[in-house]
């Protein structure tokens, strides 16, 4: 018995030793990091440096445009209470950003590749020393990439969902035709629902099926009953001859 009871002591400082260096700021620490990781945003503007130019063929010049797209991403409010560690899904390598990095608390940075997606991850770290590196806060900022298929004449002016310029889902268009197809599925999809309606012809008729046959009915017997008559008449003309 003695033995166990020394071996749970023996366990026990363990766990201590091995948890010396992870210290935990107070709940009143903890809770002006997390006020202050509150503040912490992440947005995008997008830079056209789209370029127009021309090119001559069989003697006639037409203008195209030549696209060119930045987006200036800048994460706000990095304080000396906490720091920043910056990582996307495209680029395997951290970026660590804090106070004395940021310009009046803000981080701005340039990514020039509009032809990818790009999902940032913002971990918001603990800068107090008695929690330092501790993670207070997550936030993910998505920069869409540039649909080289929107500037397809079809596209003027539409909604459809494989015209927009820029998106933060791949679309997975393989070429022109899987274009074309994809946006006649589209469209098709969702066109509003339609109710079958009859004409307004074809709805008197059959709203009125008997009446017409009376009526038709009624026709041909006074034609056969002229014919009748004519007939008689031209058989008593010709024996009056």
């Amino acid at each position: 018995m003695r033995f166990i009871k020394l071996l749970l002591l023996f366990l026990m400082s363990l766990l201590y030793i091995s948890n010396v260096d992870a210290l935990s700021c107070s709940s009143s620490e903890a809770k002006d990091l997390n006020t202050v990781a509150s503040y912490v945003k992440a947005s995008y503007e997008l830079i056209d440096r789209s370029e127009q130019k021309e090119i001559s063929y069989n003697g006639q010049t037409k203008t195209y445009t030549q696209p060119n797209y930045s987006f200036e991403i800048t994460i706000y409010n990095i304080s000396k209470e906490i720091y920043v560690k910056l990582k996307n899904d495209i680029i395997e390598e951290d970026t660590i950003i804090d106070v004395n990095i940021a310009k009046d608390g803000n981080y701005t940075f340039a990514n020039n590749d509009f032809g990818r997606i790009y999902k940032y991850t913002i971990d918001i770290m603990s800068a107090n020393e008695n929690c330092y590196g501790q993670k207070v806060k997550t936030i993910t900022l998505i920069k869409p990439k540039y649909n080289a298929y929107s500037e397809y004449t079809y596209c003027s002016n539409s909604s459809n969902y494989y015209c927009q310029k820029f998106t933060t889902k791949e679309l997975n268009i393989k070429d022109d035709d899987d274009f074309f197809k994809k946006i006649k599925v589209n469209n098709s999809s969702n066109l509003p629902t339609t109710t079958t309606t009859k004409t307004p012809v074809i709805s008197i008729i059959k709203d009125n099926i008997i009446l017409y046959a009376s009526v038709f009915a009624c026709t041909v017997l006074i034609c056969i009953g002229i014919l009748i008559v004519l007939k008689k008449r031209r058989a008593k003309k010709r024996g009056e001859l």
